[in-house]
């Protein structure tokens, strides 16, 4: 199949700003290190310490997903999903087949008294990983020109305290020593808010806010409220103000118990819950834009071609004329996934995107 693909990012690339006049649903793709680690058989340990094989790889990477999809992969620095809990102290452990964890920092409930009057006293940029992300921006800037953006984002706070204590330990904390949790619900929120103002003030990054958190969608409605709800509301509310700021919510779990939460939160943009539909998300959060609805595993990983063809037009339709939706994965695209699968994303999106014309 003949395909400018040029031409496709030249106008995706426009389209992704959906408050100007544009002529179709635009595509967002992300590649994390996972995958490239998987589609070059790369060591995931030495991808995720070493800067020039890091970079190296990138490229590499970047020049199979121009072959195959016209794509540009572009530097950056990737430490997987550990970054923002890294300011708390676990040690970073790496492995041969994976992406990096975090080794838990509280194991028994009694040491978090003391762990939140040592944390009322740490400087997050020049605690875990922050440094090191540092310096390899520097690199970046000084290698390729590029200045690279922190702080627009960070994971949410159910999501860090399941780093910090395990999630099987957190998920019983909240109903043996809710006190305790709470405790370091106010200490997640303190932290956030010197490590946000840190790295905006280092990168100059202004406005708008996203909070990444899989974990909520565990929680019912109930425990999220308790325990959560206020402080990603006071988070929001300090960084993302304005009316039209960004206030973005990724979760890719069950997440249709919390439709009330998220209106509430002022929430206006989601990734949120493979398992429903961009129709669903929309009724219920009728002003949102919807990053999504692709199944990364079910459609994008294990379906055809057709299947992806089939998932891509009914969320276009779903999502309507409104400039609703940014044709994407909810949650990154799985190891493994083929580049069949994701031409036919593109492909499909040429062909039934063009509805704001």
């Amino acid at each position: 199949m003949s395909f400018d693909w040029e031409r496709f990012w030249e106008i995706n690339r426009e389209c992704l700003d959906l408050r100007r006049e544009i002529p179709r649903v635009p595509v967002s793709l992300r590649f994390d290190g996972d995958w490239i680690c998987h589609l070059l058989q790369l060591d995931p340990a030495r991808y995720y310490t070493d800067f020039t094989y890091q970079q190296e790889s990138r490229l590499r990477c970047s020049e199979i997903t121009r072959k195959e999809l016209g794509y540009t992969l572009e530097p950056a620095v990737d430490f997987g999903v550990v970054l923002d809990a890294s300011v708390y102290g676990g040690e970073v452990n790496y492995h041969k087949s994976s992406a990096p964890i975090l080794a838990p920092v509280i194991t028994e409930p009694g040491q978090i008294k003391g762990f939140v009057a040592k944390m009322a006293k740490q400087d997050p940029l020049t605690a875990g990983l922050v440094p090191k992300y540092l310096e390899w921006r520097e690199k970046i800037k000084a290698s390729y020109g590029m200045e690279l953006a922190a702080g627009e984002g960070m994971k949410g706070c159910a999501a860090v305290l399941g780093q910090l204590c395990g999630i099987t330990n957190l998920l019983t904390w909240l109903h043996t020593n809710p006190e305790e949790i709470r405790a370091l619900v106010e200490c997640w929120f303190e932290t956030s808010v010197r490590y946000l103002r840190g790295l905006r003030e280092a990168t100059g990054v202004k406005g708008g806010l996203s909070l990444a958190s899989d974990l909520t969608g565990m929680l019912s409605p109930r425990l999220y409220r308790e325990f959560f709800f206020a402080a990603e509301k006071d988070l929001f509310s300090l960084f993302a103000p304005g009316e039209d700021d960004r206030r973005y919510y990724h979760a890719d779990y069950h997440m249709s118990h919390h439709f009330d939460s998220l209106r509430e939160l002022g929430v206006n943009q989601v990734n949120i819950d493979p398992y429903i539909t961009a129709a669903e998300i929309l009724e219920h959060l009728p002003g949102v834009i919807v990053h999504g609805q692709i199944p990364p595993a079910t459609v994008l990983l294990h379906g055809s071609p057709a299947d992806v063809e089939a998932c891509v037009r009914r969320d276009i339709s779903q999502a309507g004329p409104g400039k609703r939706l940014i044709l994407t994965t909810i949650g990154g695209i799985n190891p493994g996934t083929s580049f069949e699968n994701l031409r036919a994303l593109c492909y499909a999106v040429e062909k039934y995107g063009y509805i704001y014309g």
